[in-house]
């Protein structure tokens, strides 16, 4: 078993504890000198509370919040080719909550979170495949050929 000094986490966390301990004292100690059964009280809610907001503030700085870039910060490429449309963009993950469906020329594309972007992407396109890697989306679009046997417009 190591000892609390050689993980440092364990060694913050015990002299965040010793350090509002001593606090708690102090005030206990003040508020009994200037006001008796009063200000042991008013001293023991103030300890509390300072105890309940340093624990919060811990844990705000512990999270880890995931990054979802906004709007303006999203970008992608869209690679038109003869046979063919690629699109590429990086999109949080993991790769069983990324989703993608081609609507009326309109690619809409779901991450993790409540990240959800809709790309417009040439006419006379259908989904021909997806992969999605180290968090990069790879959709391929392959064209269709329209009634006449004439590629559509690029």
């Amino acid at each position: 078993m190591s000892k609390p000094w050689e993980r440092p986490g364990e060694l913050k966390d015990i002299l965040s504890i010793i350090s509002i301990a001593v606090v708690a004292l102090l005030l206990i100690i003040l508020f009994k000198l200037k006001g008796g059964i009063l200000g042991i009280v008013v001293g023991t809610i103030a300890v509390v509370t300072l105890i309940y907001w340093l624990r919060e503030i811990r844990k705000i700085f512990k999270e880890e919040k995931p990054y979802y870039p906004g709007e303006a910060e999203w970008f992608f490429d869209l690679l038109n080719e003869e046979e063919g449309v690629t699109f590429i963009a990086r999109v949080p993950g993991p790769a069983e909550e990324v989703k993608v469906k081609l609507i009326n020329n309109v690619l809409e594309i779901k991450g993790s979170g409540d990240f959800m972007r809709k790309v417009e992407v040439p006419e006379g396109t259908r989904l021909q495949n997806k992969s999605y890697i180290n968090g990069v989306l790879h959709v391929r679009l392959q064209r269709v050929k329209t009634p006449d046997n004439r590629m559509p417009y690029r």
